[in-house]
Formats: C-alpha cells, structure tokens, sequence
C-alpha cells in the first residue's frame, strides 16, 4: 500500500490518502495530540468523506467520546485497539444521513 500525502483545508496534522480492499482513505495520526488537535482534524476528515465516499481512519492515543455523540446520527465506524497506547477508529459516511455542523470543532475533553 503506498500512503500519499493529502492537503485538506484546516487540517493541522498531515493526511494521507490510499487504496485499502478496494475502497479510498484518508487517514491522519493525533497520538499524543492534545485537545482539540483531534477533534478539529476528526471534523476536517468527516467533512470530506461526507460526501467523497472515502473512509476516514483516526489513529489516536483514546477512543473520542466526544466526537461520537457529535456526529451519531451521521456515521458508522469500528475502533480496533492497535497497542496499549493508540487505537484506530474507522469512520464510513451514511448515506442519506443528517448533516454535521463541521464548523463547530471544539473539543470538551477525552
């Protein structure tokens, strides 16, 4: 799998993009990232696969609770523990869903 850098606006952290059995994603690493490092760049990735039919895949130190109750009703995703400090949660847009307020990217905490 070859990893491509990706520019997405407001992003503060790099992306990546890549091909992963047969669909596109874009991925982005905020491990050890305080908040709202995550949350914001969580918000810009969502933002994207909205409507790109890409899957988002967040590595991150702890699971966001907060982003979930944020974005619920909007889209699917698993969590897989990858290491005692990081897990991956891989995020798949519904389609027809409620739309998101991605402006609104503050974090309230883990």
């Amino acid at each position: 799998m070859i990893k491509l850098p990706l520019t997405l606006a407001d992003a503060t952290l790099p992306f990546w993009s890549y091909r992963s059995g047969g669909r596109q994603v874009i991925e982005f690493d905020s491990t050890g990232c305080a908040c709202p490092v995550p949350m914001v760049n969580a918000m810009v990735g969502l933002e994207r696969i909205a409507s790109s039919g890409e899957t988002l895949v967040m590595i991150n130190g702890f699971e966001p609770a907060g982003l979930y109750d944020r974005v619920r009703d909007s889209f699917r995703w698993t969590v897989e523990s990858l290491d005692a400090q990081r897990v991956m949660v891989i995020f798949s847009a519904i389609d027809g869903a409620v739309a998101v307020d991605f402006s609104n990217r503050h974090c309230h905490g883990g």
